[in-house]
């Protein structure tokens, strides 16, 4: 099924915390956007508040797509998220943060999906780059993700993606931002973003995938993130924020379970990104936390990873047994 081109209405849902520079940046961009009819900020209790008042837009600054929304007290970015998708009216909906910046090829990949040809879609998969990356000319994810991109492949982009293929490009960065999501859906599944301060983005983007059934996919790079290896960004926390993981991946192992189906095709993902995940946050914790945060995971794996769904994976991909057997075997530190 075609949607008509005319239907493509697109809000955009942009989570602040204290970057009034960076809104300032980003809102002219997609406020340039025709096919934009909603920008809603969600200010998550910034200080000085990020408003109207105190953001610099020039021309911009009355236009009536603006809608600016707050929180009193600092509730995380998947709480702003899901502020703001409970104020779209748009068909289409993308999350972006206040200190990335949209790229040129966006605008191309708009067009592509606002065709009548184009198919009926759950959202829309596309590439980004990093600003570490940008700033060395490399206009490409890191090689990380670009791995799973070139194991698919998209000779016409963008296109729907088969459910295997959507079980390949799962494993990029489990991001918010650059995904193109048809609201309807994301209401229909009551998807959302994890309310705790980080690893929020964990369920919408797995839930996501695990939920779908039409998932276009695009090699374009749309957007620049901002990555800072220090300061105060929320990402950057190294303390016992970190252990509130496990209520994003119980909402995601819930799903992975929901149909046979979905435990056959995303086990081994699922599995190969739990591992991933706890060896990083492992090794980005401060070290008084790891043994709690090592007890845990491990009583996570125990709890969900039943023997029929360790087999799958382990005919998949045996290496990626070992590895779960190691860590549930590893002595707590």
């Amino acid at each position: 099924m075609a949607h008509s081109s005319d239907q493509f209405r697109l809000a955009v849902v942009i989570p602040v915390w204290n970057d009034a520079e960076g809104l300032a940046r980003l809102l002219p961009q997609v406020l340039a956007l025709p096919e934009v009819v909603q920008v809603i900020v969600v200010d998550d209790a910034s200080d000085p508040p990020c408003n109207a008042d105190n953001i610099a837009l020039g021309d911009w600054a009355g236009d009536a797509r603006l809608i600016w929304a707050r929180s009193e007290d600092q509730r995380g970015a998947g709480h702003a998220r899901n502020l703001g998708l409970g104020m779209v009216e748009a068909d289409h909906v993308l999350y972006f943060d206040s200190d990335d910046i949209i790229l040129p090829e966006f605008i191309d990949l708009i067009a592509d999906l606002s065709q009548a040809d184009t198919p009926d879609f759950d959202f829309c998969l596309f590439r980004h780059v990093d600003s570490r990356r940008r700033a060395q000319g490399i206009e490409a994810p890191l090689a990380s993700d670009q791995f799973h991109w070139d194991m698919i492949g998209l000779p016409n982009d963008p296109r729907l993606i088969t459910r295997d293929e959507a079980a390949r490009l799962c494993r990029v960065s489990a991001y918010p931002w650059n995904k193109i999501y048809k609201t309807e859906f994301l209401r229909l599944h009551q998807i959302k973003c994890t309310e705790i301060m980080v690893h929020n983005d964990v369920e919408l983007h797995w839930t996501s995938f695990m939920r779908a059934s039409n998932i276009i996919a695009s090699t374009r790079v749309c957007c620049e993130h901002f990555v800072s290896p220090g300061g105060s960004r929320l990402t950057n926390r190294s303390g016992k924020d970190r252990l509130q993981v496990f209520e994003a991946l119980n909402a995601v192992q819930e799903a992975l379970v929901s149909a046979p189906e979905t435990s056959i095709v995303f086990i081994d993902a699922a599995l190969e990104f739990y591992l991933n995940l706890f060896q990083w946050i492992y090794d980005f914790l401060d070290e008084e936390l790891r043994k709690a945060f090592m007890s845990k995971a491990q009583d996570f794996l125990f709890a969900n990873m039943s023997v029929p769904l360790v087999t799958l994976a382990a005919t998949r991909d045996p290496m990626l047994a070992r590895r779960l057997n190691t860590l549930l075997t590893r002595p707590l530190p």
